[in-house]
């Protein structure tokens, strides 16, 4: 019996989250193969603890014993359905509608509503997304956003907290690094209020902002599909923020 039909007999008991678990189970599987649980848990949207619970209720003594099981029935059962590139992009949808309901993602709003002045910015992956929010901003705000800044066009800037914001989206390499540095070094009355949006939970710039929104990162069996999907999420992320400013 592998993993899948082990959560299917244990069904009844599912709480919510034992649910919720499950369909991500079912759908991205690889999530729960590929990654700590602690990473697997953030993925998901639940807690580690929650995690364990739901391994131990479908007969597993805990997250590692499960995670060997599973790696080794997609290894070995050739019949399995992996998700397909609908379910997934679902799986993101689903996933940006819970960073929408956390108190960060309500900081960066409110943060963007009271600003006189938006930069926005990205690195890679997450630059196409920096330039729909700047084009957003303007068409349906009127902010005065600069997209694209330079590190040389900033660092030596002078802002003023109460109206500069500057948002900088990076899938999870540290370019402008020293752009962020020298921005948090500024006197308090001039430092611009900085949010970072990666898909690194452990990103080294983190602790040069004042805010950090961790979007979901999906891999996939195939991996020339893998750009598309972080592409994507990092679109939704911008098309909600857009979405949630008129709310």
């Amino acid at each position: 019996m592998n993993v899948f039909e082990q959560a299917d007999l244990a069904k009844a008991k599912f709480t919510e989250t034992d649910e919720e678990i499950y369909n991500s189970l079912v759908k991205l599987p690889n999530i729960f193969s590929e990654n700590s649980i602690t990473k697997a848990a953030e993925l998901c949207g639940c807690s580690a603890a929650a995690l364990t619970r739901f391994t131990k209720k479908i007969g597993f003594k805990g997250f590692k014993e499960f995670q060997y099981k599973l790696i080794k029935d997609l290894n070995i059962d050739s019949d399995l359905k992996f998700a397909t590139e609908t379910d997934q992009y679902k799986f993101l949808s689903s996933s940006i509608m819970k960073i929408v309901k956390q108190s960060k993602f309500t900081e960066l709003l409110d943060q963007i509503k009271n600003s006189k002045q938006v930069y926005t910015f990205g690195f890679n992956l997450a630059r196409l997304a920096a330039e729909f929010l700047s084009i957003g901003l303007n068409v349906e705000v009127g902010y005065m956003v600069q997209s694209q800044c330079l590190p040389y066009d900033l660092i030596f800037k002078k802002y003023d907290l109460d109206d500069t914001l500057i948002i900088y989206s990076t899938y999870s390499g540290e370019a402008y690094q020293k752009l962020l540095k020298n921005i948090s070094n500024y006197p308090m009355v001039s430092r611009p209020y900085t949010c970072l949006v990666t898909m690194n939970p452990k990103h080294k710039l983190k602790k040069y902002c004042n805010n950090t929104i961790v979007l979901p990162s999906v891999k996939q069996a195939t991996s020339n599909h893998e750009v598309t999907l972080e592409l994507a999420a990092f679109n939704m992320f911008t098309d909600r923020l857009l979405t949630n400013i008129n709310i």
